[in-house]
């Protein structure tokens, strides 16, 4: 019934142990494992890896979690991100652009339904009027 929960538990103390004592080892002084001597502590040293792999690693691992950043970065800004002049930068995808000249046909389809559709200004028009004569007001 619980065997998940150990399972993860299990796995997070392991690794968080783990990555304690490689991080341990990779700044312990040298003259420690040098002046060690035939001892328990020497025979514990003797099992890790050299202290240059480990920060070879360490090293690698940190170079490689920012290639993975920059490129999950990149990656959205490029190929997630609509184009400025995409429909989907004003609404979301559940959005019906209504185009009706006439004002009765208008209500009649889409006024008072559920899903009415998005009947505004055109975004330019709505750009000027909005930023364009902002400026004009603000010197005067």
């Amino acid at each position: 019934m619980y065997t998940k929960e150990y399972y993860w538990f299990s796995q997070y103390m392991i690794i968080t142990s783990t990555l304690v004592l490689t991080i341990i080892w990779s700044i312990l002084p040298s003259s420690l494992t040098e002046t060690a001597s035939q001892t328990f502590l020497n025979t514990i040293l003797e099992i890790f890896p050299q202290r240059r792999w480990i920060i070879t690693l360490e090293g690698i691992m940190l170079m490689g979690m920012l290639c993975i950043y920059t490129g999950l970065l990149m990656y959205n800004e490029d190929c997630l991100t609509p184009p400025l002049d995409s429909l989907a930068t004003v609404t979301d995808a559940g959005g019906q652009l209504v185009i009706e000249d006439d004002m009765n046909e208008f209500v009649k389809k889409w006024a008072f339904k559920e899903t009415s559709g998005i009947y505004d200004l055109p975004l330019m028009d709505a750009c000027q009027l909005l930023y364009l004569y902002d400026n004009e007001y603000a010197r005067t």
